[in-house]
């Protein structure tokens, strides 16, 4: 029988599921392993690592936890075929619930990354995605006194247009931090309390689906970034007093 390729150093230390994790996801980086790639059995990582069988399945599984492997009863673990961001929305769900001044630095890497999907959902959007951005804020309009409803809708075309820009990691990555901070936007919309202020907020939304729907690549972003801003300005922020940021440049003019 011909001997798996894979090569790994014994584990002498203690945190050894730990340590197997971090040696097997080094060994699947090493060996470019691609999806659909198979792992040796458990009894052989075992001979590899040193370890029991008992670590290799901690090891196992805490890796198709992190959406690395898939596991199937009587089969090696095989490399996952698609990407997983749970991990990512964890990590964001928990940042909020322990970080100081979470919701602030949230925003801040929210606007990074969502100017430049705006920048590039302008440049690459088909005319079925700019569809649904339109219909979104129509349905959006008819909820403007209903706070969580408005909420829920506004995550639906911040992800409609991250996924328009066609670069699935910014879209996984603004998927997991939207959905941490759905409930600060809920918040932000009821501490609106005048139709004028709430109407603002809409017509954000309006002139940003305006801009990509004209391939207007550095209006966009532009839009995206003052709509972070302004959200940011109604809503709590506890810790560190904020400070007056100078406005991002946005190089989304640029074809990518």
């Amino acid at each position: 029988m011909t001997a798996h390729p894979f090569v790994l150093g014994r584990l002498e230390r203690t945190s050894l599921a730990e340590q197997a994790v971090q040696s097997l996801l080094q060994r699947i980086q090493d060996a470019k392993l691609g999806p659909g790639a198979s792992l040796p059995s458990e009894a052989r990582l075992g001979e590899l690592l040193g370890v029991s069988r008992t670590v290799v399945r901690e090891a196992l599984r805490t890796l198709k936890g992190l959406g690395v492997i898939d596991i199937s009863n009587g089969k090696s673990p095989t490399i996952r075929r698609e990407l997983d961001a749970t991990a990512l929305a964890v990590y964001f769900s928990r940042a909020v619930q322990v970080l100081d001044n979470s919701t602030e630095d949230l925003m801040d890497v929210r606007a990074s990354l969502e100017g430049r999907a705006a920048a590039l959902a302008a440049l690459r959007r088909t005319p079925e995605q700019l569809a649904r951005m339109s219909d979104l804020v129509i349905r959006m309009q008819a909820q403007l006194r209903r706070p969580a409803a408005y909420a829920s809708l506004d995550m639906e075309l911040h992800l409609e247009i991250s996924r328009a820009s066609g670069n699935l990691l910014l879209f996984q990555i603004i998927g997991s931090i939207r959905a941490s901070l759905e409930a600060q936007a809920r918040q932000g919309m009821e501490r609106r309390k005048t139709q004028a202020s709430l109407q603002q907020v809409q017509d954000a939304h309006v002139e940003l689906v305006e801009r990509i729907g004209n391939r207007d690549a550095e209006g966009a972003s532009r839009c995206m970034l003052s709509h972070m801003e302004s959200a940011l300005r109604v809503l709590p922020v506890q810790g560190r007093p904020s400070v007056s940021r100078p406005r991002a440049r946005p190089e989304a003019s640029r074809s990518p």
